[in-house]
């Protein structure tokens, strides 16, 4: 019996990202706005394996997407956090730092030790959304 190719992927030092189909088959994922997809895919572009909770999307960021007003940019977080696809981990700061922006974290990962992000939420070992098949 032959043995089975396992698929052999190099892609570079820039990584890749995956998403679970189980999550891509949910209802709130396949409902969600444009705007809002193009906002998660910003979200998950940033992510590197070791850094979700310290994950942004500010509407100087969108800029390199394509852009996206800030009244959109609002509606479309607001939105992820509604499905629960994505929850805030750290609040605006103006007084800080020239101002700091909100962070964010991926619901179907578990939120990892972010060192220097000062995150509102702990790191977690589960991840706050259950992916059931």
């Amino acid at each position: 019996m032959a043995k089975k190719k396992i698929a052999k992927s190099n892609w570079g030092p820039r990584g890749a990202f995956a998403k679970p189909k189980v999550l891509m088959a949910q209802q709130e994922y396949r409902e969600m706005s444009w705007a809002a997809r193009k906002v998660l895919e910003v979200l998950e572009y940033q992510f590197n394996g070791r850094n979700n909770g310290n994950l942004a999307a500010t509407h100087v960021m969108m800029a390199d997407w394509g852009g996206m007003s800030k009244t959109v940019l609002a509606a479309s977080l607001r939105e992820l956090t509604e499905r629960n696809l994505i929850q805030k981990t750290r609040g605006y700061d103006r007084s800080r730092d020239n101002g700091r922006p909100n962070l964010y974290a991926l619901t179907w990962l578990p939120i990892d030790e972010c060192p220097g992000a000062d995150l509102e939420e702990g790191p977690t070992d589960t991840p706050k959304r259950k992916l059931l098949l």
